[in-house]
């Protein structure tokens, strides 16, 4: 074929002309996010392959179906040489923001940004030379104890909850 007119382009994120053979993927992830979104248990999935088979360009199709069905969603990437703290935390730091602007959400999300804060403060979040720093004092134990295992899993749950009772309330209405 000839290279200049073959719509097969592989590159970080290149949309392909047609997702095809992606039809099985998208529904997998369509279910688990409605699964999700009652608080049913879901499986994870986890996408390997080849550079250029667009496994970024579906997992951004992933993403614009979940923000189109009303879902909020993070893009995070790890480059080598950042610590999954220092990756994660301005990201749900932007998450929890938008979320404060519900109204129904404002103080669940306000209490997540608290953990994150108490997150951030006890690893010392630092990227080049700037510091991570948030808006709102910390709540005292929660996501602070400077053990990542530990506060992550903390922090993740309490991001967690709060949005997914912020999802409820705005659903009931």
């Amino acid at each position: 074929m000839d290279p200049i007119t073959n719509p097969f382009a592989p590159g970080a994120g290149t949309p392909p002309p047609d997702l095809a053979g992606r039809d099985e993927m998208l529904e997998i992830v369509r279910i688990a996010l409605g699964r999700a979104r009652l608080g049913n248990p879901a499986k994870s999935i986890l996408m390997v392959g080849l550079r250029g088979v667009a496994k970024t360009v579906l997992l951004d199709r992933m993403r614009d179906d979940a923000e189109g069905a009303g879902r909020h969603t993070l893009r995070l990437e790890a480059p080598e040489g950042r610590s999954l703290p220092a990756i994660i935390a301005p990201e749900l730091r932007q998450a929890l923001l938008r979320l404060s602007r519900i109204e129904k959400a404002r103080d669940l999300a306000h209490r997540a940004l608290k953990g994150l804060a108490g997150f951030a403060n006890a690893l010392k979040l630092k990227y080049q030379d700037i510091t991570v720093g948030l808006d709102f004092k910390p709540e005292k134990g929660l996501a602070d104890n400077g053990d990542l295992e530990h506060d992550l899993q903390a922090l993740l749950e309490s991001a967690g909850e709060r949005i997914a009772k912020q999802l409820v309330c705005i659903h009931a209405t």
